[in-house]
């Protein structure tokens, strides 16, 4: 039935789709269970096969993304209308697989999470950041939203680096390197489209504290940066909170994180 499961979802004539779809009904039915069953419409979705569904999940996932083709700089306004929703749809999809991991947080799901999610992110760099550029100016809200969902995904992923390091696993930790890469690469590639887009003054940067899959500050790390917080504190006093915020860090402790704030007059002088 997974092998099935795989030639739909490579066959299907919308990936995206149906990935939300099981996500949403199968595994959905599946949190909402007592029992390691899901619902009988996802009869060999359980608990003890979730790990082979999330993988499939996320390696489709990544697959449309890489789809979704970057527009020629002749492509007109419709088709760059119809690759910024598919990418929408693809952030939103991201979102709800990485968020997978605080119900489902074995090392096999994290290493997933980790790998698959860098995955991710490299091609929306390549291929979804040319487009926002382009059109950032006409779709200033659309993108915000883009930006602001594919930030709540990366802040999980950097917990589950924290995680990692602190239960020491190995076969985790050897993720962290490529995948902070790539969301520093993310940092400066917003940077440089507001800067394009005269729109600088939305840039933020800030320290944001260690934590674990559930959110929850490690205490190791508050012990070990108190006087760093305390620096870094009041910078950020008038920054947005937590839950608005992430992306990349250079910092041991700390992760830069980037704020979207464009108002249409800021972009139009």
């Amino acid at each position: 039935m997974i092998s099935l499961r795989r030639v739909h979802l490579e066959h299907t004539e919308d990936v995206l789709q149906a990935v939300d779809k099981i996500a949403t009904e199968g595994v959905g039915a599946l949190m909402d269970s007592e029992s390691r069953q899901g619902s009988e419409r996802w009869g060999t979705l359980s608990k003890g096969s979730f790990n082979v569904f999330y993988k499939l999940m996320m390696v489709e996932l990544v697959n449309a993304a890489r789809r979704i083709a970057a527009p020629t700089q002749s492509a007109n306004r419709q088709v760059r209308e119809e690759k910024l929703l598919e990418w929408s749809v693809a952030v939103k999809v991201l979102h709800m697989l990485v968020n997978f991991v605080k119900e489902f947080d074995g090392r096999p799901n994290l290493s997933i999470a980790l790998k698959y999610g860098r995955m991710f992110i490299e091609v929306f760099l390549r291929q979804a950041m040319p487009l926002l550029d382009s059109i950032f100016r006409i779709h200033t809200d659309d993108i915000q939203s883009i930006l602001k969902k594919l930030q709540l995904s990366t802040r999980l992923l950097q917990h589950v680096c924290s995680h990692s390091k602190v239960i020491k696993d190995v076969s985790l930790t050897n993720h962290i390197p490529p995948l902070k890469k790539a969301l520093e690469v993310l940092l400066y590639k917003v940077k440089a489209m507001l800067f394009n887009n005269k729109c600088t003054e939305a840039f933020w940067l800030g320290n944001l504290k260690n934590r674990d899959l559930q959110g929850q500050e490690i205490l190791s790390q508050a012990l070990e940066s108190q006087s760093d917080t305390d620096r870094t504190t009041a910078d950020v006093t008038d920054m947005p909170t937590d839950d608005e915020s992430d992306v990349v860090s250079r910092r041991k402790h700390s992760h830069a994180f980037f704020i979207i704030r464009c108002l249409l007059k800021q972009i139009n002088k």
